[in-house]
């Protein structure tokens, strides 16, 4: 059995290819060049391929095929999940998802009954309550899934909340707060669910082998703030503070954060309308949508210590 992982060097992507190899699943990675590839494993138990997305794919496709024939799976990881220019979610999550569709099935590559696997996002269905999009990156997971749909015969959409574990720095500024002693709240009643990405990569790679079609990933639990209060005190050993922020001052740093990076030339790591959209309520885990039917395993307590150590090993906090 083999597989293709686009973004195999990013964060999910690199336990994508942990959990594959764990399953005995031959994995061709697929990278950028020049790409950071500290996280995949260290080891030669699987194949790294150089992918430029602004060439041929069909050229690279046939060249990869060539050397290791078709495959079963395709799993296209790679997309764009923050940027302070709206076009780019469009050209890089529906122009690169479209340009790999239309390359596999000239080239052959993903074999007739093989399946195409896509990572999406909770955004592609709107918080909950709303049922729709509320961001530009949402809406372009959304556009996205179309094409798929339109396009290949047998796939799997994988929709998850908020990832998290050893690896990610989109936590990171939590848990540098929390270790200060102080943790900011818009909004003490907001509804959030949690997935650990080690959780998720066993998921999606047992699904992806029996359940096409639209699927759900979190842990199963509604989380407050109040509960990752409580998880950096046990772990960190110290009290934590609760910050009420008020949100309009929240939305007007971020704004002006929005500004600063655009004259600097630089992609922050969070925009006000990404606040916008994570701070609604996205306990959608609740509701009537198809989820995975793979048990998650590991506690939020589990994963924010793995998360901790991660980022103290690495000196970044």
């Amino acid at each position: 059995m083999k597989v293709a992982i686009t973004g195999a060097n990013g964060f999910l992507g690199s336990y994508l290819v942990k959990e594959c190899l764990k399953q005995k699943i031959e994995v061709h990675a697929l990278v950028r060049a020049n790409a950071n590839k500290s996280l995949l494993p260290n080891d030669s138990t699987f194949s790294i391929h150089e992918i430029d997305y602004r060439s041929s794919l069909e050229d690279q496709f046939n060249h990869i095929k060539n050397d290791v024939g078709d495959i079963d799976y395709f799993i296209h990881n790679a997309g764009m999940t923050v940027s302070l220019v709206n076009e780019e979610y469009y050209q890089v999550n529906v122009g690169i998802t479209t340009a790999i569709t239309d390359a596999l099935l000239a080239t052959q590559f993903l074999k007739k009954k093989g399946r195409f696997v896509y990572t999406s996002s909770y955004a592609a269905q709107g918080p909950a309550s709303v049922n729709k999009p509320v961001s530009h990156y949402g809406r372009s997971k959304l556009q996205a899934e179309k094409v798929i749909q339109e396009k290949m015969s047998d796939f799997l959409l994988v929709r998850p909340t908020a990832i998290y574990g050893a690896g990610d720095v989109a936590f990171l500024p939590l848990f540098k707060g929390a270790k200060m002693g102080v943790y900011p709240v818009t909004d003490s009643s907001q509804r959030m669910s949690m997935i650990h990405a080690e959780d998720l990569a066993r998921m999606i790679v047992n699904d992806m082998q029996t359940a096409p079609g639209i699927l759900h990933y979190n842990d199963g639990n509604t989380y407050l703030h109040q509960d990752f209060i409580r998880v950096f005190e046990e772990l960190l050993n110290k009290r934590v503070r609760k910050f009420p922020l008020p949100k309009w001052l929240a939305k007007f740093s971020m704004g002006s954060s929005d500004i600063w990076h655009k004259i600097i030339n630089k992609r922050p790591g969070i925009t006000l309308e990404k606040f916008d959209e994570i701070s609604q309520h996205w306990d959608l885990h609740t509701t009537d949508l198809r989820h995975s039917s793979v048990k998650p395993q590991i506690s939020l307590k589990e994963g924010f210590e793995d998360a901790l150590k991660y980022y103290q090993k690495n000196k970044l906090i």
